[in-house]
């Protein structure tokens, strides 16, 4: 996985996501939970995430999964926690890290990642994390894209860096 910088994203739906938050956000540190309006943006709700976080020790359960998401991760991890799912520890480690870090900054974190794709060729993909508060105080929800827009309907593998 490679941290990105806001202006080096390149998914434009990274970017329309971003616009959104944003705009729900105002000048508050980070976007009310119950703003959020999936259908505010429709293109985007097949790669969307939505997670809660918890705290001590940090935990994410998932509670809406985009189709997209389900397709690429081989399940349906909706009302999962991010353990029980069947990924990759070395992911679910990864994945973890990254959004622990996005909570305890408050701020968006964009990266690039990498899979093995069922042809045997790498493949690259972008993604972003918006943090959500429900008491407007702390990080306790989060919006998550994967921009998979760009790699074929076949599912792909893990490659840790």
């Amino acid at each position: 996985m490679v941290r990105l910088r806001f202006a080096d994203v390149t998914s434009a739906m990274i970017r329309e996501l971003a616009g959104y938050w944003s705009e729900l956000r105002g000048e508050r540190p980070f976007a009310n939970k119950k703003d959020f309006d999936p259908s505010r943006v429709p293109s985007l709700l097949p790669y969307l995430i939505i997670a809660e976080y918890h705290q001590n020790p940090f935990r994410i359960r998932y509670r809406l999964v985009g189709t997209e998401q389900v397709r690429h991760a081989g399940e349906d991890y909706t009302g999962k926690w991010l353990h029980e799912t069947l990924w990759d520890p070395r992911y679910i480690e990864v994945w973890l890290t990254a959004t622990q870090e996005m909570t305890e900054t408050g701020e968006p974190a964009f990266g690039r990642d990498f899979l093995l794709w069922t042809d045997g060729k790498i493949k690259e993909y972008e993604w972003g994390l918006f943090p959500l508060s429900a008491d407007g105080r702390s990080v306790t929800h989060g919006i998550g894209i994967e921009d998979f827009s760009k790699i074929e309907r076949q599912r792909g593998l893990f490659v840790p860096d």
